[in-house]
């Protein structure tokens, strides 16, 4: 009798992935080994690169400030005097702020996002948010993920956008996350997104007791997968289950032949600075100037809960976010391709504005968001909420729904109706030309 094991049981990429069914281990075999692997025989399909150099590409590049960033203190309003009142301890001193316009200015330690603003390639949008704010962690990275305050919305916003944007031909390279675990922006149901914590590691495990038959069992583990994954008779006898598993393994093993083979010889052109969100840039570019086809990686960066110390915390955060930003904004200018990549940050909510009594600052709701490079409009856009007109929690009064960020990019970057991808109509700013 057959086995029922995969019988009648319906399946998502989406679910599949989440589900924990991951082929890919970030502790696996060395590249070495896994490079010598042969495909002499014609037997395993392996997806060739098609994509074009990042000079003829629009890139998206996302990076998520997870914890819920202070903006009154990463923008700051030195013309704003309930600023300085509600925030005794915690105000930045206005004659070390880097100044930006109308009297707004930059944290004192992200002199390479000021570098950025001064050569008119950066946009900041002011105060960020949407209607009845939730101030839950997970909640509100949900409603930015998805751009949906609908709690049953299960995909991200990037992944209907890779949806509706899709090809036959598209890399499976076509989006990444740089990081271990895929974030909900880049849930979809047609495009496989990997996830990667470096080039290196991105290989596939085999038993480690056995290393010397690594190759072959890696072949066989690709040849099973091609076999069942176009197999009529095998849909037919599983309902499609089979096949679907085998699919997302052989696509996984092709993603990890695709970049060894097109990415691992990356050579950065700048300096990055060791820290971990650095580095994950230099992974982003390394994937950007490969012929991978990435046109969206997706970073995540965290710790900016700061209820406690922020002055000394946020502002080292603040300096490895402005570093990196700059270390890979000099590379990819090196590489010439600066102008094709174009770089949005956000954090799920910004800071109440009253410090506590802890030398910090508790969830709160509008933040400032970031756009920088390619094609991008300089400048401020929206208005800076006052501090003195904050709302029954004591919190800022969001004056740019996100989704208006978001429209603008699918519209202006990927030429794709906003609405078919966000569900509504939002309207756009000016930011990319």
């Amino acid at each position: 009798m057959p086995d029922e094991t995969f019988r009648d049981r319906p399946i998502d990429r989406r679910s599949f992935i989440k589900g924990g069914m991951a082929f890919v281990s970030a502790a696996a075999m060395t590249p070495p080994a896994f490079l010598r692997a042969t495909f002499d025989d014609n037997s395993i399909p392996i997806a060739r690169t098609t994509g074009t150099p990042a000079a003829r590409r629009r890139i998206l590049v996302v990076l998520q400030m997870a914890g819920g960033n202070d903006g009154l203190n990463t923008v700051i309003p030195l013309e704003d005097r309930g600023y300085f009142e509600a925030r005794p301890k915690l105000a930045h001193n206005p004659e070390s702020a880097l100044p930006l316009a109308s009297g707004l200015a930059l944290s004192q330690v992200m002199t390479e996002m000021k570098r950025l603003w001064d050569e008119q390639r950066m946009a900041i949008v002011l105060g960020a948010g949407y209607p009845n704010p939730n101030r839950s962690h997970f909640r509100a990275m949900d409603i930015w993920h998805t751009a949906s305050t609908d709690h049953t919305q299960g995909s991200g916003w990037l992944g209907r956008l890779m949806d509706v944007t899709t090809h036959a031909d598209d890399s499976a390279w076509r989006a990444a996350n740089v990081g271990n675990e895929l974030p909900r922006s880049l849930f979809g149901d047609s495009v496989f997104v990997p996830s990667l914590a470096s080039i290196p590691a991105y290989v596939l495990s085999t038993d480690r007791k056995f290393p010397k038959d690594s190759d072959q069992r890696l072949q066989t583990f690709a040849q099973l997968n091609a076999r069942y994954a176009g197999d009529a008779a095998v849909q037919a006898e599983y309902g499609g289950s089979l096949a679907f598993v085998s699919q997302t393994g052989l696509e996984a093993y092709q993603s990890t032949v695709m970049l060894q083979a097109d990415a691992s010889s990356y050579e950065p052109r700048a300096v990055y600075p060791t820290t971990p969100i650095a580095q994950a840039f230099k992974t982003a570019a390394a994937l950007i100037m490969s012929r991978l086809g990435t046109g969206v990686a997706y970073i995540t960066t965290g710790g900016f809960d700061t209820h406690s110390s922020q002055v000394v915390g946020q502002a080292r955060l603040l300096q490895a976010v402005s570093d990196a930003v700059g270390a890979f904004y000099a590379d990819l200018a090196a590489h010439q391709a600066a102008e094709d990549v174009a770089t949005v940050m956000w954090t799920e909510f910004g800071r109440r504005v009253k410090e506590n009594a802890s030398g910090g600052t508790d969830h709160g709701t509008a933040t400032p968001m970031f756009v920088i490079g390619g094609g991008v409009r300089p400048g401020l856009y929206g208005d800076q909420p006052p501090t003195t007109s904050t709302d029954s929690n004591g919190d800022l009064k969001y004056t740019t729904d996100f989704r208006s960020v978001y429209a603008s990019i699918i519209e202006q970057r990927f030429g794709v109706e906003a609405k078919d991808v966000l569900g509504l109509a939002y309207p756009t700013l000016p930011l990319f030309a």
